[in-house]
């Protein structure tokens, strides 16, 4: 168990605060983070005042760290010429902003570091963020979309892949200090348009491209981290179930099922718009079968159905 204090930050939108909420209590109970602060709008807070997190985790309103109205008008400005006079769906800012909000919160953090960790996703067993030797671990999976290192590199001249797998974990354990230096480097690319690092993201963006989720807060920091600051952090393999949701019910997930989940997985995510198909129904959660195999052997078994969704790989 690590001495060092940090807080765990989830942005979520009211909308799907309601589909989790009665697992977040895992977090509280699961990680060594101090407390949980949900970041998002007015009727995130009214949820949570509802909820059974209710005294155990906070709320900040997420304009207190960067106006959604100050990005969505420059997304407006971007994307004038495709939109024609129409009106943009908040849904395309809000993809950005979710992850610009996780970077500003190092400006106002109190501590030497902060873990983010998303909203659609639940640890299925004990997590420590710290090695015995007290370095942080920075966990990394298996994925590759080639416009995140572009786009990076950009803002960013000389960032690149360093390393063959991806920092896209659904979380990550934050350093205040380095977060702020890449800010500061991506602040100060005058070849870019704009003042703060937000605008310099979207600025930097081509319009055709916008719309395809083109920037990654987690590779971008990962990558910063592994050419800046090489031994700040100690590797982990890490191991989520994202389609968790296809064969699970957030509402009767039990305990049987994390621990069964937790021999082989880190986590587990119930993705938006995930529902248990007829044919996944008494699969992952049948007793007999978790009696007889392990999650990774049933995972391995059925995955190449997944027709193009994520496929876990293990290193060994």
């Amino acid at each position: 168990m690590s001495d060092m204090m940090y807080d765990t930050l989830i942005v979520v939108a009211a909308g799907d605060f309601p589909r989790l909420q009665n697992l977040y209590h895992r977090l509280t109970e699961l990680t060594e983070s101090r407390k949980l602060i949900f970041v998002g709008s007015k009727g995130v807070a009214d949820l949570l005042e509802k909820s059974e997190m209710k005294g155990k985790a906070e709320w900040i309103d997420e304009d207190s760290i960067l106006p959604f109205d100050a990005v969505h008008a420059l997304m407006k400005e971007r994307l004038a010429t495709l939109l024609a006079g129409g009106e943009l769906p908040r849904g395309v800012t809000g993809w950005y902003y979710q992850q610009f909000l996780k970077m500003k919160y190092a400006l106002q953090c109190a501590d030497e570091f902060y873990m983010v960790w998303d909203g659609d996703t639940v640890p299925c067993r004990k997590i420590g963020m710290f090695s015995e030797e007290n370095r942080p671990f920075l966990d990394y999976k298996t994925e590759y979309k080639a416009e995140y290192f572009e786009i990076m590199g950009r803002l960013v001249p000389g960032l690149r892949k360093f390393i063959s797998k991806s920092f896209i974990s659904e979380h990550m354990l934050i350093n205040c200090g380095i977060m702020k230096e890449l800010l500061g480097k991506i602040e100060a690319n005058d070849a870019i348009p704009g003042k703060e690092f937000w605008e310099k993201i979207l600025n930097c963006i081509k319009t055709e491209e916008i719309q395809e989720a083109v920037f990654s807060e987690f590779e971008t920091y990962g990558s910063y981290v592994a050419l800046c600051h090489p031994d700040a952090y100690r590797l982990r393999e890490w191991h989520s179930f994202r389609l968790g949701g296809e064969f699970f019910n957030t509402k009767t997930i039990s305990k049987r099922d994390f621990a069964w989940l937790g021999r082989d997985f880190d986590a587990i995510s119930f993705e938006k718009g995930h529902t248990v198909r007829e044919d996944h129904k008494d699969l992952f959660d049948n007793p007999y079968y978790q009696e007889k195999l392990g999650p990774r052997q049933m995972l391995e078994a059925v995955q190449d159905l997944f027709n193009g969704g994520m496929v876990e790989v293990w290193e060994k």
